[in-house]
């Protein structure tokens, strides 16, 4: 039997409204999908407007698509719309074949493969994921040598999703992981951030997931458009295995529906949107996302 497939239509619009005009903005943005062994882009357009007089892409050091864009002249609001077409099927992890902590955690400390040496990367601190005391008490107990990595991991974000309130005001961008952790409170940015500096503070690479998650609408209720939302998650180094993605906001391993963005050490790597500008007053900001499946998934 094939492994399913899913195609997405995804728009992702961002909207900044000012309250006197800015004069200057310039702006970095991470909103084109990756391609993956199962994740197939076939478009992606972003359209901003004003149209910008000055605009260039790149790959960043993470391999993700990147772009810059400056708006040199008066301007009352920004509007950035990202339009992608996604294909994502499921990834082909063997985890009846994980490695034990142990060993994950000597090829991240003793890497001999060049991809635990890459790998190794995501072990240290970043600007957002510092690691310590608070992470190796709370994820202290997962540790055990023997076990399988995989089961490891699990229950650390089965305890992340159990002990962690889903709280969109109780935490901002800038909060960090011990603060929304002390809090047991905060949104999937914080819950990905805190399963980060776990691992990184017992010796495994992690890393930060940004993305969507296909959304659905209660029983009998419409889909609504725009209704949706951005989406994070993390992913740990499994050694043989390779990267394995796992969310601990609703404590699964990522499948068909969610879709691939960019990752990077942590949010401050891998934001939407993020940049700086001059004037402008006040700023609202609205931001919408809408991800609609085209096709049902194959048998």
């Amino acid at each position: 039997m094939s492994a399913p497939i899913q195609k997405y239509a995804i728009t992702h619009r961002t909207h900044y409204e000012y309250s006197s005009p800015s004069s200057l903005c310039h702006n970095q943005m991470h909103l084109r999908p990756r391609d993956l062994p199962y994740q197939c882009v076939h478009q992606s357009h972003i359209d901003v407007s004003p149209t910008p007089d000055a605009r260039y892409q790149w790959v960043d050091s993470f391999g993700n698509r990147a772009e810059f864009f400056s708006i040199e002249q008066l301007h009352p609001h920004l509007t950035v719309t990202s339009k992608s077409i996604v294909e994502r099927s499921v990834p082909e992890y063997s985890l009846e074949q994980s490695p034990t902590w142990s060993q994950v955690v000597q090829a991240a400390t003793q890497p001999v493969e060049d991809d635990d040496r890459k790998a190794s990367e995501f072990l240290f601190d970043s600007r957002h994921c510092q690691r310590g005391k608070a992470f190796i008490d709370f994820a202290r107990e997962i540790a055990i040598d023997h076990r399988s990595f995989v089961e490891c991991v699990q229950i650390l974000t089965a305890k992340i999703y159990r002990q962690m309130e889903y709280s969109p005001d109780a935490t901002q961008v800038s909060t960090k992981p011990v603060e929304a952790l002390a809090r047991r409170q905060g949104v999937c940015q914080d819950f990905a951030q805190i399963a980060i500096c776990c691992l990184r503070s017992l010796g495994v690479p992690a890393r930060y997931v940004s993305g969507y998650l296909l959304t659905h609408p209660a029983p009998g209720k419409e889909k609504l458009i725009g209704a949706d939302a951005s989406h994070a998650w993390m992913s740990a180094y499994a050694g043989p295995l390779g990267w394995i993605d796992f969310d601990p906001t609703n404590n699964l391993i990522p499948g068909i529906e969610h879709i691939t963005v960019a990752w990077g050490r942590d949010y401050a790597d891998v934001a939407p949107i993020h940049g700086v500008f001059i004037g402008g007053g006040y700023t609202q900001l609205a931001v919408s996302v809408d991800v609609q499946p085209l096709s049902f998934p194959s048998p």
